[in-house]
Protein backbone atom coordinates (compact mmCIF):
# COMPACT_ATOMS: atom_id res chain seq x y z
CA UNK A 1 0.00 0.00 0.00
CA UNK A 2 1.10 3.57 -0.58
CA UNK A 3 -0.20 6.19 1.38
CA UNK A 4 1.49 9.07 1.29
CA UNK A 5 0.11 11.08 4.69
CA UNK A 6 0.20 14.59 5.10
CA UNK A 7 -1.86 16.54 7.15
CA UNK A 8 1.25 16.62 10.44
CA UNK A 9 0.67 19.41 12.49
CA UNK A 10 3.88 18.07 14.34
CA UNK A 11 6.47 15.75 13.18
CA UNK A 12 5.48 13.31 16.53
CA UNK A 13 4.51 9.43 16.95
CA UNK A 14 3.68 7.98 20.49
CA UNK A 15 3.60 4.68 20.47
CA UNK A 16 5.14 2.29 24.02
CA UNK A 17 5.46 -0.34 21.39
CA UNK A 18 9.79 -1.63 21.50
CA UNK A 19 11.22 -1.05 18.26
CA UNK A 20 11.68 -4.30 16.55
CA UNK A 21 8.71 -5.21 18.12
CA UNK A 22 6.12 -3.69 15.73
CA UNK A 23 4.03 -6.53 13.40
CA UNK A 24 1.23 -5.98 11.43
CA UNK A 25 -1.36 -7.45 14.56
CA UNK A 26 0.25 -4.53 16.90
CA UNK A 27 -2.48 -2.26 18.10
CA UNK A 28 -2.72 1.12 19.38
CA UNK A 29 -5.11 3.97 19.79
CA UNK A 30 -4.94 6.05 16.60
CA UNK A 31 -6.41 9.58 16.14
CA UNK A 32 -8.24 9.03 12.89
CA UNK A 33 -7.87 12.45 11.58
CA UNK A 34 -3.77 12.34 12.19
CA UNK A 35 -3.05 8.36 11.77
CA UNK A 36 0.40 9.20 12.92
CA UNK A 37 -0.67 9.85 16.18
CA UNK A 38 -0.72 6.74 18.18
CA UNK A 39 -0.86 5.63 21.72
CA UNK A 40 -1.38 3.49 24.06
CA UNK A 41 -4.74 4.05 26.11
CA UNK A 42 -7.78 5.41 24.89
CA UNK A 43 -8.32 9.39 24.91
CA UNK A 44 -7.92 12.00 22.85
CA UNK A 45 -5.64 13.62 19.71
CA UNK A 46 -4.00 16.58 21.62
CA UNK A 47 -3.93 18.46 17.87
CA UNK A 48 -7.57 18.08 17.10
CA UNK A 49 -9.36 16.67 19.86
CA UNK A 50 -10.98 13.83 18.11
CA UNK A 51 -11.30 10.65 19.89
CA UNK A 52 -8.64 7.88 19.61
CA UNK A 53 -9.61 4.57 17.92
CA UNK A 54 -8.39 1.37 18.29
CA UNK A 55 -7.19 0.25 15.17
CA UNK A 56 -3.84 -1.58 13.66
CA UNK A 57 -1.61 1.41 12.49
CA UNK A 58 1.36 -0.39 11.53
CA UNK A 59 0.01 -3.12 9.78
CA UNK A 60 1.23 -2.43 6.46
CA UNK A 61 -1.14 -4.35 4.13
CA UNK A 62 -3.67 -3.34 1.25
CA UNK A 63 -7.19 -4.64 2.63
CA UNK A 64 -8.82 -6.35 -1.19
CA UNK A 65 -10.98 -3.69 -2.56
CA UNK A 66 -13.44 -5.69 -5.00
CA UNK A 67 -14.40 -2.93 -7.54
CA UNK A 68 -17.02 -2.95 -10.40
CA UNK A 69 -19.27 -0.90 -12.61
CA UNK A 70 -23.32 -0.98 -13.55
CA UNK A 71 -23.16 -1.15 -16.36
CA UNK A 72 -20.17 -3.18 -16.15
CA UNK A 73 -19.24 -0.72 -19.75
CA UNK A 74 -19.34 2.97 -18.58
CA UNK A 75 -20.12 5.35 -21.46
CA UNK A 76 -18.81 9.19 -20.82
CA UNK A 77 -21.79 11.13 -20.65
CA UNK A 78 -23.99 8.53 -19.23
CA UNK A 79 -24.58 7.41 -15.21
CA UNK A 80 -23.09 4.72 -14.23
CA UNK A 81 -22.81 2.91 -10.45
CA UNK A 82 -19.76 2.52 -8.76
CA UNK A 83 -19.87 -0.16 -6.18
CA UNK A 84 -16.95 -1.19 -4.06
CA UNK A 85 -16.52 -3.53 -1.44
CA UNK A 86 -13.62 -3.82 1.06
CA UNK A 87 -12.23 -7.55 2.52
CA UNK A 88 -10.09 -7.93 4.68
CA UNK A 89 -6.18 -8.81 4.36
CA UNK A 90 -5.97 -12.80 3.82
CA UNK A 91 -9.44 -13.15 4.04
CA UNK A 92 -13.27 -13.18 2.58
CA UNK A 93 -14.42 -11.41 4.77
CA UNK A 94 -16.21 -8.28 3.92
CA UNK A 95 -15.35 -4.96 6.55
CA UNK A 96 -18.56 -3.53 7.90
CA UNK A 97 -17.23 -1.15 10.70
CA UNK A 98 -15.47 2.18 9.25
CA UNK A 99 -14.25 4.54 11.45
CA UNK A 100 -15.39 8.77 10.14
CA UNK A 101 -12.66 10.25 9.12
CA UNK A 102 -13.39 14.60 8.15
CA UNK A 103 -17.03 13.22 8.91
CA UNK A 104 -17.37 10.03 6.48
CA UNK A 105 -16.21 6.99 6.35
CA UNK A 106 -15.42 6.49 2.95
CA UNK A 107 -13.89 9.60 0.68
CA UNK A 108 -13.65 8.21 -2.90
CA UNK A 109 -11.57 11.11 -5.63
CA UNK A 110 -11.77 10.26 -9.58
CA UNK A 111 -9.59 11.98 -11.78
CA UNK A 112 -8.71 11.74 -15.37
CA UNK A 113 -5.76 10.91 -17.00
CA UNK A 114 -4.86 14.30 -18.60
CA UNK A 115 -5.68 15.24 -14.92
CA UNK A 116 -8.27 17.81 -16.35
CA UNK A 117 -11.12 16.20 -14.48
CA UNK A 118 -11.27 15.39 -10.63
CA UNK A 119 -14.13 14.84 -7.77
CA UNK A 120 -14.07 14.56 -4.26
CA UNK A 121 -17.13 12.58 -3.63
CA UNK A 122 -18.80 10.04 -0.95
CA UNK A 123 -20.41 6.95 -1.28
CA UNK A 124 -23.07 5.48 0.61
CA UNK A 125 -23.23 2.10 2.29
CA UNK A 126 -25.98 -0.68 1.09
CA UNK A 127 -27.42 -3.25 3.43
CA UNK A 128 -24.90 -6.03 2.13
CA UNK A 129 -21.42 -4.08 3.03
CA UNK A 130 -21.14 -2.62 -0.91
CA UNK A 131 -20.77 0.63 -0.65
CA UNK A 132 -21.74 2.71 -3.85
CA UNK A 133 -21.99 6.29 -6.23
CA UNK A 134 -23.58 7.58 -8.92
CA UNK A 135 -21.60 9.39 -11.23
CA UNK A 136 -21.13 10.51 -14.97
CA UNK A 137 -17.72 11.29 -16.81
CA UNK A 138 -17.74 13.96 -18.69
CA UNK A 139 -15.50 12.36 -21.85
CA UNK A 140 -13.77 8.85 -22.99
CA UNK A 141 -10.71 8.27 -21.52
CA UNK A 142 -8.84 6.16 -18.57
CA UNK A 143 -9.83 7.65 -15.00
CA UNK A 144 -7.86 6.54 -11.82
CA UNK A 145 -10.58 5.75 -8.55
CA UNK A 146 -8.62 6.67 -5.61
CA UNK A 147 -10.50 5.06 -2.19
CA UNK A 148 -9.97 6.65 1.58
CA UNK A 149 -10.88 4.70 4.29
CA UNK A 150 -10.39 3.63 7.69
CA UNK A 151 -11.55 0.56 8.76
CA UNK A 152 -12.59 -0.37 12.14
CA UNK A 153 -9.29 -2.76 13.78
CA UNK A 154 -7.27 -1.76 10.90
CA UNK A 155 -5.27 1.03 9.03
CA UNK A 156 -5.53 3.59 6.88
CA UNK A 157 -6.38 2.69 3.22
CA UNK A 158 -5.76 4.76 0.43
CA UNK A 159 -6.03 2.15 -3.09
CA UNK A 160 -6.61 2.69 -6.52
CA UNK A 161 -8.33 1.29 -9.27
CA UNK A 162 -8.71 2.14 -12.96
CA UNK A 163 -11.46 2.69 -15.30
CA UNK A 164 -11.68 3.34 -18.71
CA UNK A 165 -14.74 3.86 -20.30
CA UNK A 166 -15.96 3.09 -23.83
CA UNK A 167 -15.04 4.83 -26.88
CA UNK A 168 -11.30 5.07 -25.38
CA UNK A 169 -9.29 4.71 -28.42
CA UNK A 170 -5.95 6.17 -27.40
CA UNK A 171 -3.05 5.20 -26.01
CA UNK A 172 -2.17 4.89 -22.53
CA UNK A 173 1.32 6.52 -22.28
CA UNK A 174 0.79 8.64 -25.25
CA UNK A 175 -2.12 10.10 -23.32
CA UNK A 176 -0.46 10.71 -20.04
CA UNK A 177 -0.60 13.76 -18.49
CA UNK A 178 1.88 16.62 -19.44
CA UNK A 179 1.59 18.91 -16.99
CA UNK A 180 3.27 22.49 -17.09
CA UNK A 181 3.60 24.40 -13.58
CA UNK A 182 1.83 27.83 -12.99
CA UNK A 183 3.31 31.04 -13.86
CA UNK A 184 0.40 33.05 -12.11
CA UNK A 185 -0.03 31.68 -8.38
CA UNK A 186 -3.76 33.25 -8.12
CA UNK A 187 -7.11 31.52 -9.59
CA UNK A 188 -10.64 32.75 -9.14
CA UNK A 189 -13.80 30.29 -8.61
CA UNK A 190 -17.02 32.30 -8.53
CA UNK A 191 -16.77 34.59 -5.22
CA UNK A 192 -12.94 33.27 -4.28
CA UNK A 193 -10.04 34.57 -5.28
CA UNK A 194 -7.26 32.27 -4.15
CA UNK A 195 -3.34 32.46 -3.93
CA UNK A 196 -0.77 30.34 -3.03
CA UNK A 197 2.49 30.62 -1.91
CA UNK A 198 4.90 27.48 -1.50
CA UNK A 199 7.78 27.02 1.63
CA UNK A 200 10.53 25.66 0.53
CA UNK A 201 9.97 27.07 -3.02
CA UNK A 202 10.67 24.92 -4.77
CA UNK A 203 9.03 21.79 -2.57
CA UNK A 204 12.04 19.33 -1.92
CA UNK A 205 11.87 15.73 -1.98
CA UNK A 206 12.01 14.06 1.62
CA UNK A 207 11.44 17.66 3.31
CA UNK A 208 7.97 18.58 4.55
CA UNK A 209 6.80 21.21 2.55
CA UNK A 210 3.82 24.19 3.30
CA UNK A 211 1.09 25.58 0.50
CA UNK A 212 -0.15 28.65 2.20
CA UNK A 213 -3.60 29.96 0.39
CA UNK A 214 -4.59 33.15 1.13
CA UNK A 215 -8.71 33.71 -0.02
CA UNK A 216 -10.46 36.92 -1.09
CA UNK A 217 -13.48 37.70 -2.08
CA UNK A 218 -13.49 38.27 -5.65
CA UNK A 219 -15.75 41.31 -5.79
CA UNK A 220 -14.25 43.43 -3.08
CA UNK A 221 -10.73 41.95 -2.57
CA UNK A 222 -10.80 41.81 0.64
CA UNK A 223 -9.72 39.18 2.86
CA UNK A 224 -12.50 36.47 3.34
CA UNK A 225 -13.11 35.80 7.04
CA UNK A 226 -16.33 33.94 6.63
CA UNK A 227 -14.70 30.53 5.16
CA UNK A 228 -16.93 27.52 6.54
CA UNK A 229 -15.81 24.13 7.59
CA UNK A 230 -15.82 21.45 5.13
CA UNK A 231 -16.02 17.98 5.85
CA UNK A 232 -14.62 19.11 9.98
CA UNK A 233 -12.08 21.66 8.48
CA UNK A 234 -11.26 24.77 6.62
CA UNK A 235 -10.16 23.16 3.68
CA UNK A 236 -9.18 19.80 1.88
CA UNK A 237 -6.13 18.82 -0.96
CA UNK A 238 -5.38 16.13 -2.99
CA UNK A 239 -2.05 16.71 -4.53
CA UNK A 240 -0.78 13.73 -7.65
CA UNK A 241 2.16 12.95 -8.75
CA UNK A 242 2.48 13.55 -13.21
CA UNK A 243 2.28 10.29 -13.68
CA UNK A 244 0.01 8.99 -11.57
CA UNK A 245 1.74 6.96 -9.04
CA UNK A 246 2.44 9.24 -5.81
CA UNK A 247 -0.81 10.77 -3.63
CA UNK A 248 -0.71 12.88 -1.05
CA UNK A 249 -4.07 13.58 1.22
CA UNK A 250 -3.62 16.87 3.29
CA UNK A 251 -5.68 18.88 5.69
CA UNK A 252 -4.85 22.43 6.94
CA UNK A 253 -2.77 22.20 9.85
CA UNK A 254 -4.66 22.49 12.92
CA UNK A 255 -2.15 24.44 15.27
CA UNK A 256 -2.10 27.83 15.38
CA UNK A 257 1.55 29.15 15.69
CA UNK A 258 2.28 31.49 18.26
CA UNK A 259 5.41 33.55 18.40
CA UNK A 260 5.82 33.40 22.28
CA UNK A 261 5.58 29.60 22.44
CA UNK A 262 5.86 28.92 25.90
CA UNK A 263 5.33 25.26 26.25
CA UNK A 264 2.09 26.19 27.13
CA UNK A 265 -1.27 23.66 25.66
CA UNK A 266 -1.68 24.54 22.09
CA UNK A 267 -4.05 26.53 20.52
CA UNK A 268 -6.15 25.08 17.62
CA UNK A 269 -7.87 26.75 14.81
CA UNK A 270 -10.81 24.45 15.07
CA UNK A 271 -10.92 24.03 19.02
CA UNK A 272 -12.26 20.59 19.88
CA UNK A 273 -15.91 20.18 20.34
CA UNK A 274 -16.32 23.67 18.45
CA UNK A 275 -19.66 23.68 16.44
CA UNK A 276 -18.32 23.57 13.04
CA UNK A 277 -21.80 24.87 11.09
CA UNK A 278 -21.34 28.32 12.88
CA UNK A 279 -17.65 28.75 13.04
CA UNK A 280 -16.25 30.46 10.36
CA UNK A 281 -12.47 30.76 9.54
CA UNK A 282 -9.87 32.48 6.41
CA UNK A 283 -8.29 34.43 5.06
CA UNK A 284 -5.35 32.37 5.26
CA UNK A 285 -5.32 28.10 5.19
CA UNK A 286 -2.02 26.12 5.75
CA UNK A 287 -1.58 22.44 4.25
CA UNK A 288 1.71 20.41 4.84
CA UNK A 289 2.77 17.87 2.37
CA UNK A 290 5.73 15.37 2.01
CA UNK A 291 6.70 14.86 -1.66
CA UNK A 292 8.34 10.93 -2.60
CA UNK A 293 9.76 12.12 -5.52
CA UNK A 294 10.66 14.74 -7.88
CA UNK A 295 9.07 15.85 -10.83
CA UNK A 296 5.32 17.69 -11.34
CA UNK A 297 2.53 17.68 -9.11
CA UNK A 298 -0.80 19.10 -9.42
CA UNK A 299 -3.07 19.94 -6.07
CA UNK A 300 -6.86 20.41 -5.89
CA UNK A 301 -8.08 22.25 -3.16
CA UNK A 302 -11.30 22.73 -1.75
CA UNK A 303 -12.46 25.43 -0.14
CA UNK A 304 -16.45 25.79 1.19
CA UNK A 305 -18.27 29.62 1.04
CA UNK A 306 -21.52 30.30 1.16
CA UNK A 307 -22.46 26.87 1.17
CA UNK A 308 -20.58 26.35 -1.91
CA UNK A 309 -17.69 24.20 -2.74
CA UNK A 310 -15.06 25.93 -4.80
CA UNK A 311 -11.93 23.87 -6.19
CA UNK A 312 -8.28 25.11 -7.38
CA UNK A 313 -6.27 23.31 -9.00
CA UNK A 314 -2.20 24.25 -8.83
CA UNK A 315 0.76 22.65 -10.41
CA UNK A 316 4.36 22.61 -9.48
CA UNK A 317 7.74 21.41 -9.26
CA UNK A 318 9.29 19.29 -6.93
CA UNK A 319 13.31 18.96 -7.13
CA UNK A 320 15.64 16.27 -5.50
CA UNK A 321 17.70 17.07 -2.74
CA UNK A 322 21.30 17.02 -3.18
Amino acid sequence: MVRRVAALALAILVTTVPLGTVNEDTTAWVCPMHSDYTADAQGACPRCGMALVHAAPFDVRDYRLDFRTVPAVVRPGQKASLRFRILRPGTTDIVRKFEAVHERQYHLFLISQDMEYFAHIHPRELADGTWTIDVTLPKAGYYKVLSDFLPGGGASQFIARPLVTAGYTGDLIGDSASLVPDRVLTKTDGDITASVSFDPEPFAVGLYGHMTYHLSDTATGKPITDLQTYLGAFGHTLIMSEDMAEYVHSHPLDIIARPDDDGGPPVFAIAPGADLETLRGGPDVTFEGLMPKPGRYRAWTQFRRRDRIHTFAFTFNVVATE
